[in-house]
């Protein structure tokens, strides 16, 4: 292990605890004391009992009325036999749809039923309790969480969302789906081109916002921008007192920050050389925090998942591997790894394996802006000192960064993919057609895959750190084609003639060759052409203009064998 005596760890907390941390935002919500129980008559009758004490409490009778009812003495709340249909909804405005359509509507959900569960991750969704009737302790536990839904509370709001910045669709053309494949409770859902999140759902996981490639989506308790700060101060507090660079221990407030304390009393302690920091919430740690992380100055990352929530493992393990390859691509091997434990001795067994350093000078860059321009900072900091600099990384596959291909035999320059990058990593020329592209800023949405009509697009996961910020290159160009009549250059060559050859053969163009010339002409020239010869496109004479002299003869009045009135008879 790398040997550190307490002054750098001391340093490095002090700095973390000095650099502010705003306060978070929240949402009123408020409860009128309406409690739903669901489940057996003989578990759910109890419980509504229970709470009927200072609640509106409802009873829904999962096994039909139970027999007996009418001699069970006066009951102080109602009872409905039926069977769930579909529960949605958050705590203040639950919504439980039952098989004969009616609706009853709580505050609080008390689930007994010992069915399968009826919405997603019920652990994390407020107002609503879930437990075995049979276990009498989860039972008080489950009763008093509900027990107080009426008045005032506060939600905290996990979450900022900036629909403008969002790659899901384009013109009912889907993209991006990384973060509606993630969220547990189901907070978020497609709205149109972007995605929605509904606040009052959100548990504020922030598997999501590590996933998002834009910057949509930001943590927002504690704001990601204050937690980068300091971090960024801790880092920079050790290196500034010690020789050797910290093993970061990331964990998150709760199981976490229980998890290391017991650490901390086993034995020795938390092993010198580490530095435990929370970030409130572990999963929100994406790949851009990682690699700001090891630019920084750390030698090595731990991240410490909770093995009670699987779901958040592989999530993160994909963003450890998206930083993974980048370092082994380097030449400094792997440096960030998982640990999904509850057991204080498993965790001191991993941080005991570690031996590390940090083959780079300490990062300068303040977190400024979005996460993924720190995290390019970051990257390529890393590989201007690395021992190997390769000039391409082959990152895994839906990694948010990376570059499109586009086979110019097929491509007609139609420019759709244009129109459709969120981003404007795909450009246009607006003199010649020509389309560009900028490297560092896509974000391997495919969206400019999925609009392209000729399928000539394909993806390429993979970062090329010695590209300067904003360079750009030309993916495909064509000369332009000329008017065929006023020599005005007006389309793509290529275009042009790829419509000439799908139209070859077609009855009207062999019955007149000058309708394929019109093809060739300008927007301009073709509607001249077409009015000049209105013979040739099968169109009546237009008929003569009526002036203020057809009015003055009168209606009956003749020129040229027709009525003066529009040429009618």
């Amino acid at each position: 292990m790398v040997a550190a005596t307490r002054s750098p760890l001391d340093a490095a907390l002090r700095a973390w605890t000095q650099e502010p941390a705003p306060s978070g935002r929240a949402l009123e919500v408020r409860g009128r004391g309406r409690v739903l129980v669901m489940g057996a008559a003989a578990d759910a009758l109890p419980a509504g009992h229970a709470l009927a004490a200072g609640n509106s409490v409802t009873v829904l009778a999962v096994d039909g009325t139970p027999a007996g009812i009418e001699e069970a003495g006066e009951i102080p709340f109602p009872v409905v036999a039926d069977r769930p249909a579909r529960l949605q909804g958050h705590f203040g405005a639950w919504s439980l749809t039952l098989r004969d359509g009616e609706v009853l509507e709580a505050d609080a959900v008390l689930d007994l039923t010992r069915a399968p569960t009826a919405i997603q991750a019920p652990e994390l969704r407020q107002g609503y309790e879930r437990c075995d009737p049979r276990n009498p302790r989860a039972l008080t536990a489950a009763l008093a969480a509900v027990a107080n839904c009426r008045g005032a509370f506060e939600h905290p709001l996990y979450v900022d969302v900036r629909s403008e910045y969002c790659a899901h669709a384009r013109s009912r053309i889907q993209g991006c789906t990384r973060c509606l494949d993630l969220c547990p409770p189901g907070a978020l859902a497609p709205a149109g081109d972007h995605v929605a999140l509904d606040p009052l759902v959100c548990a504020g996981c922030g598997l999501c916002t590590a996933a998002c490639p834009t910057g949509t989506l930001r943590y927002d308790l504690p704001a990601e921008e204050a937690s980068l700060r300091r971090l960024r101060a801790a880092l920079q507090a050790w290196n500034g007192a010690a020789s050797d660079a910290p093993f970061l221990l990331l964990y998150g407030d709760g199981f976490g920050a229980e998890l290391v304390e017991a650490t901390r009393q086993l034995g020795d302690g938390v092993p010198s050389g580490w530095l435990p920091i929370s970030l409130g919430v572990a999963s929100q740690t994406g790949a851009d925090v990682l690699a700001m992380a090891l630019a920084w100055g750390a030698a090595y990352v731990v991240c410490v998942s909770n093995p009670a929530r699987p779901d958040t493992h592989r999530p993160i393990e994909d963003q450890i591997a998206v930083v993974n390859a980048i370092t082994e691509a380097l030449g400094f091997g792997a440096r960030v790894a998982q640990v999904a434990t509850a057991d204080p001795d498993a965790l001191l067994a991993k941080m005991q394996t570690v031996e590390s350093t940090a083959d780079w000078p300490v990062a300068e860059f303040l977190p400024l802006g979005e996460r993924r321009a720190g995290a390019l900072q970051a990257i390529r900091h890393l590989h201007a000192n690395a021992p190997r600099p390769p000039d391409t990384i082959v990152l895994p596959k839906d990694a948010p960064f990376g570059a499109v291909a586009v086979d110019q035999d097929a491509c007609t320059l139609c420019l759709a993919c244009v129109g459709a990058c969120p981003t404007g990593a795909l450009q246009a020329d607006p003199d010649t057609p020509r389309l560009g592209f900028q490297e560092d800023a896509c974000v391997q949405c495919g969206l400019c895959r999925a609009t392209c009509p000729e399928q000539a697009i394909t993806l390429h996961p993979r970062l090329q750190p010695a590209l300067a910020p904003g360079a750009r290159r030309t993916l495909h160009e064509e000369q332009p084609f000329a008017c065929v009549s006023c020599g005005k250059p007006f389309g793509v060559r290529q275009s042009i003639e790829r419509t000439l050859e799908r139209l070859a053969g077609h009855p009207m163009l062999a019955a007149d060759p000058r309708l394929a010339r019109r093809v060739k002409m300008c927007a301009d020239c073709r509607v001249i052409d077409q009015f000049q010869d209105a013979s040739a496109a099968g169109d009546r004479p237009r008929p003569r203009v009526r002036t203020a002299d057809d009015y003055r003869r009168g209606p009956d009045a003749v020129e040229g064998g027709k009525r003066s009135n529009g040429g009618r008879k």
